[in-house]
């Protein structure tokens, strides 16, 4: 993907609006979710003002615009600014609200890779549409392919279990699964295992 797209993702006591691009995200937001996991552990509210003015907090940005990473960018002004947070210092925060939900920041864009799946799949359905222009039997004209471009979108959706939502408050798990569909369905496009679209709709659907 190119654009730097805004994406919601799901943590324990709330969610989060990430760009994928800059992976810079919504600060208060993850303190709000943060907190929740303070009071179901019987801990008091932190308070995010507290916390920014904090001397190892400042040591903390410093250091990362010292190695060229910005921690904290606030955009717009009044009531319409917005505190943004690089993945790095989210997970710095998260440590400081919650020891659970230090791990749930460190799940989701560490080792979850979420934002990475998130731009990698919608590469990768660019891909699979080409390899649907070259590949599959009987559809050579690249016009009456758009149909089907929205037609394996939407199955690939639902073998995903996505609903209503949108890819971009995908899990990483479904992203990690879309990822995968598509691979698995272009590898067939390339290697001449598909006779039809009707028979590329079977094998989808045994995925």
């Amino acid at each position: 993907m190119k654009t730097n797209q805004l994406m919601q993702v799901a943590l324990n006591g709330g969610e989060v609006e990430v760009f994928h691009k800059t992976a810079m995200g919504d600060l208060t937001q993850l303190w709000s979710a943060g907190n929740s996991s303070r009071v179901n552990e019987g801990k008091s509210f932190a308070k995010l003002a507290q916390f920014l003015k904090k001397e190892s907090t400042l040591e903390f940005i410093e250091e990362g615009e010292k190695r060229g990473k910005a921690c904290v960018h606030v955009s717009g002004k009044g009531r319409a600014a917005r505190t943004w947070a690089s993945v790095e210092f989210m997970v710095y925060a998260a440590e400081y609200l919650s020891v659970s939900f230090h791990w749930d920041v460190i799940e989701c864009f560490v080792e979850g890779k979420i934002l990475e799946y998130r731009d990698s799949g919608g590469d990768k359905f660019k891909a699979l549409n080409v390899t649907i222009d070259r590949c599959l039997p009987g559809r050579e004209d690249k016009d009456s392919n758009k149909g089907i471009y929205m037609h394996v979108a939407k199955l690939i959706r639902e073998k995903c279990g996505l609903g209503d939502r949108s890819w971009n408050a995908a899990t990483a798990d479904e992203l990690r699964m879309r990822d995968d569909y598509e691979n698995r369905i272009a590898d067939w496009l390339d290697m001449g295992l598909v006779r039809d679209w009707d028979h590329l709709k079977e094998l989808i659907e045994k995925l």
